[in-house]
């Protein structure tokens, strides 16, 4: 029987190319996002590695930005607290260019179909998965991978979470990111330098780099959702004159609400496992969120290559995800915290950042980059 992969972000494409791979039949379930989004994501060695595993390297670097250093600087003042040297493959990309890239290859591999449809109903047994599609086709699965994200059917299915709580999930600490990807032609040239930039501040903090070869930069401001009703823009940048464009107001940003770090203490269900976003709500803070669902990803091919049974597969996947996945969440929750405070203790950051020094920050992301273990035998 055939593998079924809902949903049709990177989490279910990557993971729909993982199982055809490893030798299965796939139908992909679920609608392609028209039109494709904007702004960019950063892939630390992890994401490389996964890419790596699942043969799409050498396609996805020719579209990829390589950073040379993370920059931390004070949002305030303009000092550099720290910067550290990427000796590792660090490089972004434009969401909509990885995107086109994993559709490409679904879209050729013979061992995949496409099935614009969604599914409402699963329900899981012995020797596989019955599924009801939103229009009205019935299929037998021999397993179901769920990557519809954290409002999913999926993550329902395996965890038993309340539809609503899930669709309105409650914003961290009442906080929000503000997104724009802007043309590198209407800034200082300075942004467009190959790094990715974190500007601390009191209570909110900015991250940048540049992505399609310099030629767009892709931002994201982390705040109150208080101050982001207001004339955020001012109060943020309006401090620095190296962000006096953005201080005017003139560009176009996306708000998106930033959900409480978490990943349950079960991926798997039967023959229903989770993957990407449903397994894993990964906070923006330590730039995972792709580089973890591209890993969801190359450990499912690896596993469903390396076990005797699906049965076995699956349950090899959940276990090592789910150890390696909570560590990394965890770190993105504190940093996420870390990089919130104000005022004497968001002052008093900055100053121990600064006399850490870049070791401090290699020894901190050290684990989050090494990607899996099990990947690298």
């Amino acid at each position: 029987m055939t593998i079924i992969v809902s949903g049709t972000g990177i989490a279910g494409m990557s993971a729909a190319l993982a199982a055809a791979n490893a030798g299965h039949k796939v139908t992909l379930c679920g609608h392609l996002a028209s039109p494709p989004p904007a702004g960019g994501i950063q892939l630390a060695p992890n994401g490389w590695q996964a890419l790596d595993q699942l043969g799409l390297f050498d396609a996805a670097i020719k579209r990829a930005t390589q950073l040379d250093h993370i920059i931390v600087r004070d949002l305030n003042n303009g000092a550099t607290l720290t910067r550290l040297n990427l000796a590792n493959r660090y490089a972004s990309i434009g969401r909509a260019d990885l995107l086109d890239l994993l559709h490409g290859v679904v879209a050729k591999h013979h061992a995949i179909t496409h099935h614009p449809a969604l599914i409402s109903q699963a329900v899981p047994h012995k020797d596989g998965v019955d599924l009801v599609l939103d229009d009205g086709q019935s299929l037998m699965a021999a397993a179901l991978i769920a990557a519809d994200g954290v409002a999913g059917l999926g993550r329902r299915l395996v965890t038993g979470a309340p539809s609503d709580e899930l669709r309105h999930p409650i914003s961290h600490l009442g906080r929000v990111a503000m997104r724009a990807d802007i043309d590198a032609a209407d800034l200082p040239a300075v942004f467009a330098q190959p790094a990715s930039n974190l500007w601390l501040g009191q209570g909110a903090h900015l991250v940048h780099y540049p992505i399609a070869g310099g030629r767009h930069i892709n931002f994201a401001v982390t705040l109150s959702a208080q101050l982001a009703n207001s004339h955020w823009q001012a109060k943020i940048f309006g401090t620095n004159p190296l962000f006096e464009k953005l201080a005017m107001g003139q560009f176009q940003w996306m708000k998106t609400s930033v959900s409480p770090a978490g990943s349950p203490l079960c991926w798997r269900r039967g023959r229903v496992v989770l993957a990407g976003d449903a397994a894993h709500i990964m906070p923006p803070h330590l730039a995972q969120g792709a580089g973890q669902a591209l890993q969801d990803a190359a450990s499912l091919q690896q596993a469903l290559t390396a076990a005797a049974s699906i049965d076995d597969a699956l349950a090899s996947y959940a276990r090592q995800r789910t150890s390696a996945v909570s560590a990394v969440v965890r770190k993105a929750d504190i940093s996420g915290k870390i990089m919130a405070l104000g005022g004497a203790r968001g002052r008093l950051r900055n100053i121990m950042i600064g006399l850490a020094g870049p070791s401090f920050l290699q020894s901190w992301l050290a684990d989050v980059w090494a990607g899996d273990p099990a990947m690298a035998e």
